[in-house]
């Protein structure tokens, strides 16, 4: 079966960085109009911090998927151990533990330790399945991650589409700076690409939700997806869709992924004035 990789998609407000590339005043100035880029900035922190934590969660499903439904982590890490409870590709409830040790590192390049732990309620792409992923002194880069992530296969809604479900709770990546804190409840739909589960490449979805979170410099913020996302695999970037990143003192700023081409260009209004960015 291919992975889904919407789940692997960190982005929810844009790429793991942002660039800001021009700005231009149209009306309501912001509030400290000498310096207009600087919500920008605070906006960008909040972006990048969502990305990492998001990937870190993501990363987690992926390893799940490899281990469940290839058969282990085919080449991509040595010395994992693999518990699978019960030891089979069929019965279900399963318990999967995926023991990273000390320090493993991928072929990707990533420093793994510790342990993703999962349980599921059937296959994923069952209705009704559903999986809940969770951590034992598990670190990405020496990183700690920690609470829960639950995707719920709701079954497909009334044009045909897989919906699913997913709620991260109390997520919390520490690092050097600090700790990301970071919850979210989406809805997401498989548009595009369920009927080949073969090739991941065509694969198209509609993110939905909202998500709140903490910075590293203890700032607060809600995320609210208002126009849904359009996510394909096939393209490095959001297509299309719109969201609303609300934090204390700035006016709410508006991120727009344009009309669904694969490009790395985004369009930011906060306080009257319009910034075009290039995601990166």
């Amino acid at each position: 079966m291919k992975t889904v990789k919407l789940f692997f998609i960190c982005i929810i407000v844009c790429s793991a960085s942002i660039m800001y590339v021009g700005c231009k005043k149209e009306t309501n100035p912001l509030p400290n109009p000498t310096n207009p880029i600087s919500p920008m900035n605070q906006a960008g922190k909040v972006a990048l911090e969502n990305a990492s934590i998001q990937g870190a969660f993501a990363d987690a499903f992926q390893q799940v998927d490899l281990v469940i439904h290839q058969n282990g982590l085919r080449s991509t890490h040595s010395s994992v151990i693999i518990t699978i409870t019960p030891n089979d590709l069929t019965t279900y409830p399963k318990d999967v533990v995926i023991d990273f040790g000390t320090s493993n590192t991928g072929s990707d390049g990533v420093v793994r330790s510790g342990q993703i732990l999962a349980h599921l309620t059937a296959p994923y792409i069952d209705s009704g399945s559903v999986t809940t992923i969770s951590f034992n002194d598990y670190h990405v880069n020496n990183r700690l991650i920690t609470g829960t992530e639950t995707i719920n296969n709701a079954g497909k809604n009334s044009v045909g589409h897989y919906v699913f479900d997913v709620i991260i709770l109390n997520g919390n990546l520490y690092s050097p700076d600090g700790v990301t804190v970071y919850n979210s409840h989406q809805q997401r739909e498989w548009i595009v690409g369920d009927n080949t589960l073969l090739d991941l490449m065509d694969d198209v979805y509609l993110v939905t939700g909202t998500g709140s979170g903490t910075t590293t410099d203890n700032v607060n913020y809600t995320l609210n997806i208002t126009e849904a996302l359009q996510v394909a695999i096939a393209c490095a970037w959001v297509e299309s869709g719109k969201v609303d990143i609300t934090e204390p003192n700035i006016p709410v700023i508006t991120l727009d992924y344009g009309n669904g081409n694969c490009d790395d260009q985004a369009i930011a209004t906060c306080g009257g004035y319009t910034y075009a960015i290039t995601m990166q």
